[in-house]
């Protein structure tokens, strides 16, 4: 398997290699957060935690997007860059092994977190693992049971920032910590939710999503209330001392709900809770850096 330029950037579009600056950015916020509350500051502990999310990251995409050909869900007419996998262009056992290595590495680089850090790391640790395994391999496979969007929300607040915050603060973790997670699980489940809903005509006959299962009409409805709810907790957060005042600046995406709502049947719908996403992180991160 050579690789030159072009071919990794082919390889990194299957992959979906864009998506990393998300959990980048949610590291960043973590950081912030915790050096605001607790005075953290960068330590190996985090760097290798940051790394081992970045990795996990990349093993359930390539792994994912695996199965989802192996099961028919792909195929020639698959949206994005899916085609390329499913007509032999990207071979599969390529994807396969790299998302091999990509989970290999992230949990090398979780275990060197356990050793320079707090032990309690492998508390959530082994669970985000567990879900990054289970969520496409047999015999869970939690994706295809209607199950992506819980565990996307499971990793991306409790256990991601919880990782983050306990390597930050050497073991200090509380429940305040676990309720500012809550915003960015609802927001980043939400591009999956949506990204379901756009694929939902594809799909209905081949997988099992949450809006397959339950219905498009409940899929709108729960994605459009925990998207309102993810702003509405901002004035609790600010009331109660999670975040600063300045943190409502995170209102200034909220108009982007209803662009969303007016391109429910475009393309760009899913890219709109994307955007929103990033947007509200970029601001509250903004905010943890005032006085």
């Amino acid at each position: 398997m050579s690789f030159g330029v072009a071919k990794i950037l082919l390889y990194a579009k299957v992959v979906r290699a864009q998506v990393l600056f998300m959990p980048g950015l949610l590291s960043l916020c973590a950081y912030l957060y915790a050096h605001r509350k607790y005075g953290a500051a960068w330590n190996a502990a985090f760097i290798l935690v940051v790394a081992s999310a970045l990795l996990f990251n990349l093993a359930v995409n390539a792994i994912s997007e695996y199965r989802d050909c192996r099961k028919g869900i792909d195929d020639m007419c698959s949206p994005g860059t899916r085609y390329r996998l499913a007509s032999g262009i990207v071979p599969q056992r390529n994807v396969l092994s790299l998302g091999i290595v990509f989970f290999v590495a992230a949990s090398l680089c979780g275990f060197a977190a356990l050793i320079v850090g707090n032990p309690v790391l492998l508390i959530p640790g082994v669970a985000a693992a567990s879900i990054a395994f289970f969520y496409s391999e047999r015999p869970f496979e939690l994706k295809y049971h209607a199950l992506g969007e819980v565990c996307v929300f499971v990793v991306y607040a409790p256990l991601l920032f919880s990782s983050y915050i306990l390597a930050l603060t050497d073991g200090i973790f509380g429940v305040r910590d676990l309720l500012f997670s809550v915003p960015f699980g609802l927001l980043t489940t939400n591009v999956v939710l949506a990204n379901n809903i756009r694929d939902y005509e594809f799909e209905k006959e081949k997988n099992n999503t949450l809006a397959i299962k339950y219905g498009l009409k409940f899929a709108y409805g729960l994605l459009f209330t925990t998207t309102h709810l993810a702003f509405l907790l901002l004035p609790l957060f600010v009331y109660v001392g999670i975040l600063p005042l300045l943190s409502l600046a995170a209102f200034l995406a909220y108009p982007l709900i209803f662009v969303a709502a007016s391109k429910t049947n475009s393309p760009k719908f899913v890219n709109v809770f994307g955007i929103m996403q990033v947007a509200f992180t970029l601001l509250i991160c903004i905010s943890l850096t005032g006085r």
